[in-house]
């Protein structure tokens, strides 16, 4: 009787054993040599063999049940190439890595061979030029590019339309010298667009971005603002970014009517806040900040202390050319305009 009994204890064991070893097994994220991986959620083997693939490394993580692939230590863009042409058993990465890295400086056409990713991060590093169809791949995956940081020269915008699902881009500080408007349009997931840091010549208008939340055209070399320049249809815009230019002139009209709007045109070159340009936006509940602009403080901004007071909405700081503040001008001043 105690034989059975103890049989019985030593099968029972076996068995706890077996399950712990398989609780272990899929909590486990990828072995140290980096080429044999567990099963996942009933998949097999996801990241590629890690030879394949050197120097990119390919993490996997159980949580989320997503891929990255960090490229950083590349050497060459054909390094770059081969490395596509390995066997990735699973092609739908979450995100991939380039960064501080100065080697790449072509992204070549199909370079990603069909591997798709949510999330493209090449940046502080020295990519100079983006060809067409080099993120063919991810025309209905990607979510997010930020390529700032670069010396990009040349990018595709005209297949932006493509990406269907693109909520950021960011291709701010690199060297583009013409950034199309109009290669925008459509982009219905779009909230967040940073192309400041080029100084670049913007054609055309940013609209029918019905999703933006952000735009930043700081340092762009801006020196006039169209009517209808950013006129996306948006209800969720909450910043227009336009610092560090040299704006003269703005027109009625430029923008989107947005409740809470922002404006920030810090250290420009406007000498008047005309009104028909800028009382639709303070009406609204929005901001304008002025700073660092050579104000001169006539008649010309006397609606801004009219009895609804609108220089309530503009920020404190805006000066006039003799480095008077606005919000310390005595109003009597304006009796007579």
């Amino acid at each position: 009787m105690k034989s059975c009994i103890i049989i019985l204890v030593f099968l029972c064991a076996c068995v706890s054993c077996q399950i712990a070893d398989r609780r272990t097994t899929s909590d486990v994220h990828v072995k140290q040599d980096g080429r044999h991986q567990p099963e996942y959620y009933g998949y097999e083997q996801q990241c590629p063999d890690a030879e394949d693939i050197a120097p990119c490394v390919c993490t996997y993580d159980t949580v989320s049940n997503a891929m990255d692939l960090d490229c950083s230590s590349l050497r060459s863009e054909e390094q770059l190439k081969q490395i596509f042409k390995a066997d990735f058993p699973f092609k739908n990465f979450n995100k991939f890595l380039l960064i501080y890295n100065f080697n790449i400086k072509v992204l070549e056409a199909g370079v990603f061979n069909g591997v798709s990713f949510e999330i493209i991060n090449i940046y502080n590093s020295d990519l100079e030029v983006v060809e067409l169809q080099a993120l063919d791949s991810c025309y209905e995956t990607a979510t997010e590019l930020r390529l700032y940081g670069n010396n990009i020269t040349s990018f595709p915008f005209d297949e932006l339309s493509q990406f269907s699902k693109l909520r950021d881009f960011d291709i701010r500080h690199n060297s583009l010298s013409v950034i199309p408007a109009d290669a925008f349009h459509g982009l219905t997931a779009l909230g967040v667009l940073y192309i400041n840091g080029n100084n670049a010549d913007i054609v055309g208008t940013f609209q029918d971005l019905p999703n933006l939340q952000d735009i930043h055209l700081e340092s762009t070399g801006l020196t006039t603002i169209p009517a209808q320049f950013i006129k996306t249809g948006s209800s969720h815009l909450s910043t227009i970014g336009l610092s560090y230019n040299n704006i003269v002139s703005v027109e009625p009209d430029a923008f989107d009517i947005v409740d809470g709007l922002d404006i920030v045109m810090e250290d420009n070159s406007l000498s008047t806040l005309d009104e028909a340009t800028w009382r639709p936006n303070l009406e609204a509940g929005g901001t304008l900040d002025a700073m660092d602009n050579p104000l001169v403080c006539g008649c010309d901004i006397a609606w801004l202390f009219a009895e609804d007071q609108l220089l309530e909405q503009l920020l404190y700081g805006a000066r006039c050319n003799d480095g008077e503040l606005l919000h310390k001008l005595d109003p009597s001043i304006f009796d007579n305009c």
